[in-house]
């Protein structure tokens, strides 16, 4: 058994994080899901240069009391929903982020998230396959907190680096966190502390703890780990329930022949 096998027999679902149609399609993740980063690199593609055009039309034709800065933000979150539906269809599932500029504004947030769930709409992708990402700021989780009970929205809140964000997210009943692994032990690499006195990564040892505390309180909030470096620390996380990799990282765990035992299961919560 290959440890990506491995990792779903440990019971994670894992997600491609890629905006890549062929990927997705390669590595059959459960959902799939959208950032600025991967619709630029996506958008580079010659394959996708239709979605590129439809989008440039739409910016086209909104409606001319816009902001140029405003026409942007529709057109990019335009191109996220046109991307986004082609990988629910191959998914059923997907993540779509709302602008990181409204980070700090609550009502800013909202309606962004609400323009996103519209476009979903009007292509047939129904409420219940969306999440909408939001970043771990007070103001962004507030923004959850609302989307999640007057709306009804499934909420990702993203870019979460300490338990503090984990648990102030889970309190606000949203539907999942994404913990960033890799950006975790980057920051303790670059700070002289990348190891742990068990030798274990930082990175890898806060999303346990996340995961093992959300579990241990029956918070209704699922943790999403993501941002790895490296296929080891997929591995020391298997169990957590969802996992979010890169292709390259995806392709590397196929290779991988190796018996991967869960790390993170109901038990270690408890204790």
């Amino acid at each position: 058994m290959n440890a990506l096998a491995g990792i779903r027999n440990a019971g994670s679902l894992v997600i491609a994080d890629t905006a890549d149609f062929d990927d997705i399609a390669r590595f059959k993740p459960s959902e799939g899901t959208t950032n600025p980063s991967l619709l630029y690199q996506a958008a580079q593609l010659p394959q996708y240069s239709n979605i590129l055009d439809e989008t440039v039309k739409f910016a086209r034709h909104l409606d001319g009391t816009l902001t140029n800065s405003q026409r942007l933000d529709r057109a990019v979150e335009y191109l996220a929903v046109e991307f986004g539906s082609k990988i629910y269809e191959l998914t059923g599932g997907i993540s779509t982020e709302a602008d990181v500029t409204y980070s700090f504004n609550v009502q800013a947030t909202i309606d962004a998230a609400l323009r996103i769930l519209k476009l979903y709409e009007e292509r047939n992708v129904p409420k219940s396959a969306v999440r909408i990402k939001i970043s771990a700021t007070w103001e962004g989780i507030q923004a959850a907190r609302i989307l999640e009970h007057k709306h009804g929205v499934s909420v990702l809140i993203t870019i979460v680096f300490g338990l503090s964000q984990a648990i102030a997210a889970a309190e606000a009943g949203v539907t999942c966190i994404a913990p960033y692994v890799g950006r975790i032990g980057d920051w303790y690499r670059a700070n002289g502390g990348f190891l742990q006195p068990k030798g274990l990564d930082v990175g890898v040892s806060r999303v346990k703890d996340m995961q093992n505390y959300i579990r241990k309180h029956g918070y209704r909030t699922k943790v999403m780990a993501a941002s790895f470096r490296n296929p080891e620390q997929a591995v020391a996380l298997a169990g957590v329930d969802f996992l979010t990799i890169a292709p390259g990282i995806l392709l590397r765990l196929e290779e991988m022949s190796s018996d991967v035992e869960p790390q993170l299961t109901i038990e270690s919560g408890i204790t």
